[in-house]
Parts: structure tokens; C-alpha cells; sequence
């Protein structure tokens, strides 16, 4: 995961933090809209996460194949 999309995802995060502080004096409308974005926040890290994760997965496939040629 980039330093941009963290900085993305941590801005809608503090956004619905936001949005959930306001709708508590507003109205229920601005809070369920800030969870909402705090899920959504959540969600981006998790799938970026994932992404990394199976980047690794790949790269370490690939240094075994290598290992194991070299050994054969």
C-alpha cells in the first residue's frame, strides 16, 4: 500500500471521526454518514493490505522456483 492511499484512507477515517462528533449535536443523518466513512476507510486498508500481501506471496513463489532450479 502506498503513503498516498494510507494518507487517502486515514483522511476519510478522521472525516468520519468528524462527521460522527457533529452528527451527535446535528443530528443522526452526519453520524451515520461518518460511520459510514470510518467503515469505508476500514475497508480500503484491509483491501490494500490484501493486495500487499499477495504481492509478497508472489515474490516468495518466485524465489523458490529459482531455489529449486538452482538445487536441481
Amino acid at each position: 500500500m502506498t503513503k498516498r492511499d494510507r494518507a487517502a484512507n486515514k483522511a476519510l477515517e478522521l472525516k468520519g471521526k468528524a462527521e460522527v462528533k457533529v452528527g451527535k449535536v446535528v443530528g443522526k443523518a452526519i453520524q451515520a454518514k461518518g460511520v459510514a466513512d470510518q467503515v469505508e476507510s476500514d475497508l480500503r486498508n484491509v483491501g490494500q493490505d490484501l493486495k500487499s500481501a499477495g504481492k509478497d506471496l508472489k515474490k516468495a513463489g518466485q524465489r523458490i522456483r529459482t531455489a529449486t532450479k538452482k538445487a536441481s
